[in-house]
């Protein structure tokens, strides 16, 4: 930014760079925006944030500054949803689609994690960028936010201490944390499980002292967030594809120039592929590291999968009955699929 800074000004011609005090040098900006997540240091998350946080800076000579706050230092998702809302403390984070949806009190937003939705990336990335970016986008908009982009957390499975989930009999043996959203508690009560909900930055804690014997979490935030430690087993049921969202306060984002507003918004496609391509590249790397972490990896059959399948589709319906436009946006992505697969 130096460099760039400095051959503006030479070009401003001799004279005029003479007369601005040494500390002028670099601009002061003219803008800050403290960026929250709950993504760990030195995961895919945190490094496309870094990445985000450079471009804009550099494209905006400088007028806008990107504070990232990692780790959920600055509270669970919900919470630091709520404070992007309100352009508090937060204006701008990365932030789960479910907690983003808990937090900004819009259920809708909780279609995409309804359980065995998806069966492949391809098809939960059709759906998100041809189906459901538009309409979220126009929701989060109504709620004070502005959508940058769609990132990913990806597959969750089941974590858990004495014995592995096979089944849905499995879990209802075991207490389940689950995420602060309607969506993963109804799929829990769906299975006959006992769910506690707690916000990410407790889990570990409660796994440790048996508040919780279990989880659901992908293997990239499972091991980045050390809630490897506490557990035996992780049994890959895949159960939810789980998005994430690059969201800004439409407060802040509306005081920004028209310039400004471009730069912070980049190319939101671009930033999508790349948060995905970061997060799909490690899963083979992730699984075969559990061992040595002294978690056994239990791969379910297609049969076993389905079986979780068969019992939480009423989630769906549930979803659909209960969640004003549910219905008519979720037949639309089922229709999506169904082309999808040719079917």
């Amino acid at each position: 930014m130096r460099t760039r800074l400095i051959s503006t000004l030479v070009a401003l011609g001799a004279a005029a760079l003479a007369l601005l005090p040494a500390r002028t040098s670099e601009a002061e900006p003219q803008f800050v925006a403290n960026f929250g997540t709950a993504a760990p240091e030195g995961t895919p998350w945190a490094d496309q944030l870094q990445d985000i946080k450079a471009r804009v800076e550099t494209e905006s000579g400088g007028k806008v500054k990107l504070k990232l706050f990692l780790g959920s230092v600055m509270g669970g998702e919900v919470e630091m949803v709520r404070d992007v809302r309100r352009n508090a403390r937060l204006q701008g984070g990365g932030f789960s689609t479910a907690a983003i949806a808990e937090g900004a009190n819009i259920p809708l937003l909780q279609l995409p994690e309804l359980p065995y939705l998806f069966r492949t990336n391809e098809e939960a990335d059709h759906v998100l960028d041809n189906v459901l970016y538009q309409p979220i986008d126009a929701a989060l908009r109504e709620k004070g936010f502005v959508m940058m982009a769609w990132a990913e957390n990806g597959w969750r499975s089941f974590g858990s201490k004495s014995h592995p989930i096979r089944n849905p009999g499995d879990l209802q043996k075991l207490k389940m944390r689950s995420q602060e959203t309607d969506v993963h508690q109804k799929m829990y009560a769906a299975l006959g499980t006992q769910a506690v909900t707690l916000p990410i930055s407790e889990v570990l804690t409660a796994l440790q002292t048996g508040i919780v014997d279990g989880f659901d979490n992908t293997p990239l935030f499972t091991q980045a967030a050390g809630l490897y430690e506490p557990i035996d087993y992780y049994s890959l049921s895949r159960h939810i594809y789980q998005p994430a969202a690059v969201v800004w306060s439409k407060t802040f984002y509306d005081s920004l120039p028209a310039d400004l507003q471009k730069i912070v918004m980049g190319d939101p496609k671009a930033e999508s592929i790349k948060g995905r391509t970061g997060v799909r590249a490690l899963e083979k790397e992730l699984l075969a590291n559990f061992p040595s972490l002294g978690v056994q990896v239990v791969e379910l059959t297609d049969a076993e999968r389905q079986a979780f399948a068969n019992v939480t589709l009423a989630v769906h319906m549930q979803f659909a009955a209960e969640v004003s436009g549910a219905r008519p946006l979720l037949d639309k992505v089922n229709a999506a699929l169904k082309q999808k697969r040719g079917g």
